[in-house]
């Protein structure tokens, strides 16, 4: 079992219906493939948990990568897992308010996670960024 966490940002707001479309056509592919995961949707910005198997999530996300929607794709898992947490949802959803979304506990917005040192993978420039917001003043940072 495997999992792929990534972030990125939407290239416009997306409708209601825009947003049942897709996912709509993710859960019918999700479960043709045996993926399961979340996706949370707020303020322009995705968050998603894919779990699956190695060989499918693969270019599941490689299609994900190239899809126009959105744009800054910055991966922040991608590993093997004992067990699936989303073993019953094909996609679970939730829209978040833009308050919300930044209130998740270690959230760092996409932008930060853009300034990444060279050579650190998501999840390092991740807790690189948290590090820094713990020891940093809020006008430093």
């Amino acid at each position: 079992m495997h999992h792929i966490i990534y972030m990125s940002q939407a290239t416009t707001a997306l409708t209601d219906d825009k947003l049942a479309a897709l996912l709509a056509q993710a859960r019918r592919d999700n479960e043709e493939r045996g993926v399961t995961g979340l996706l949370l949707y707020g303020d322009k910005q995705f968050m998603q948990v894919m779990e699956g198997e190695a060989e499918v999530l693969a270019p599941l996300y490689d299609h994900i990568a190239k899809d126009p929607r959105h744009t800054g794709l910055i991966k922040l898992a991608d590993k093997a897992v004992e067990q699936r947490s989303f073993a019953d949802w094909s996609m679970a959803f939730r829209a978040v308010p833009a308050e919300q979304f930044a209130s998740l506990a270690g959230y760092v917005s996409p932008e930060a996670l853009r300034l990444q040192v060279p050579g650190l993978s998501g999840a390092d420039a991740l807790l690189l960024e948290m590090a820094r917001q713990f020891v940093l003043p809020s006008n430093e940072s």
